[in-house]
């Protein structure tokens, strides 16, 4: 098993996605280190994956200008995987991963999702 596979190379947390294999969602990614399809299309996991690297801070060229916009694109989680990186390059990845854990695990053991602060195995009605 891939002890970094939550860890993308743009800085997200996969196990915070709510479309991350373990859920029941529609989309089931395999996170960017193993999904094929879903993220077919990223410049950033061809990029990094070319250059052999673990993720997009390891670059010489951190942040280039796909990954400034990405950051910069008014999504939070977007924006937190810029900070996400430059803690990664401070503390290390498994240090970065097992925080990650911590965070995204609610009170009830279940995953909590980016900027939601519920766990994933909360449901609601659709219909309300």
């Amino acid at each position: 098993m891939n002890k970094h596979k939550l860890l993308s190379y743009c800085g997200l947390y996969c196990g915070g996605c709510k479309n991350y294999h373990e859920n029941s969602g529609e989309h089931k990614c395999l996170g960017c280190r193993n999904e094929k399809e879903l993220v077919a299309d990223c410049l950033t996991k061809a990029c990094a994956a070319g250059k052999n690297l673990l993720h997009c801070g390891e670059c010489g060229d951190f942040p280039c200008a796909p990954l400034e916009n990405f950051y910069k694109d008014g999504r939070k989680h977007h924006a937190l995987a810029f900070i996400n990186i430059h803690r990664i390059n401070k503390i290390g990845a498994e240090e970065w991963l097992k925080e990650q854990e911590k965070v995204h695990t609610s009170q009830c053991g279940e995953r909590l999702l980016w900027g939601t602060g519920q766990c994933c195995a909360f449901k609601t009605d659709p219909s309300q």
